[in-house]
């Protein structure tokens, strides 16, 4: 390395103090941006955070109500079946007269609908329309 002279060292020192004084300036404009950019971080970890805890919340909510559903459904074909029952044996003579369905009150546990055949959306056969 060369031997510097004074003028060199005072050109070095002043062009370093003009970068320092540069760079203060700098980091002090961007410092508010940083800034705002750490608090918009934080607000969308906290908001995705609270999205998720809805989410929690709204799963557990229908799966308790479709619990409860299961459970009024199952307890009002028991009531079905009771009245059934007694209106056997309280009106014996109205046997004649279906007050309740005997194929309800056969199927003592019974809980799940069974799904009928789903319907056809086309007619059996062709209907001409494409015959030559």
């Amino acid at each position: 390395m060369q031997n510097w002279s004074n003028e060199m060292w005072l050109v070095a020192g002043i062009g370093f103090f003009i970068g320092f004084i540069l760079a203060y300036v700098l980091i002090s404009l961007t410092k508010g941006s940083v800034k705002k950019q750490t608090e918009t971080a934080k607000e969308l970890s906290q908001t995705k955070q609270e999205l998720d805890t809805q989410k929690q919340l709204l799963e557990k909510h229908f799966a308790e109500s479709a619990d409860l559903f299961k459970t009024l459904a199952q307890d009002y074909q028991k009531i079905y079946r009771h009245l059934a029952k007694s209106s056997e044996q309280l009106l014996p003579d109205a046997n004649n007269k279906s007050l309740f369905l005997q194929s309800f009150m056969n199927s003592e546990k019974s809980t799940a609908v069974e799904p009928e055949a789903p319907p056809k959306d086309y007619k059996e056969g062709s209907s001409g329309l494409l015959k030559n």
